[in-house]
């Protein structure tokens, strides 16, 4: 009984880190996906309007 408890902590202690990258590379993605729609709003007002 004693080693699930301990493992189950350790499993707390794994998701809890997952979590937190899950929510980095989510701040990520959304801040690469906003350049991105920069870049390509330039690129197409370049291509237009010039």
């Amino acid at each position: 009984m004693e080693q699930n408890l301990e493992t189950n902590k350790k499993l707390d202690s794994i998701e809890l880190q997952l979590k937190t990258i899950n929510k980095n590379l989510l701040n990520v993605f959304w801040i690469v996906g906003f350049f991105a729609l920069l870049y390509f709003a330039l690129m197409i007002y370049l291509l237009f309007f010039r």
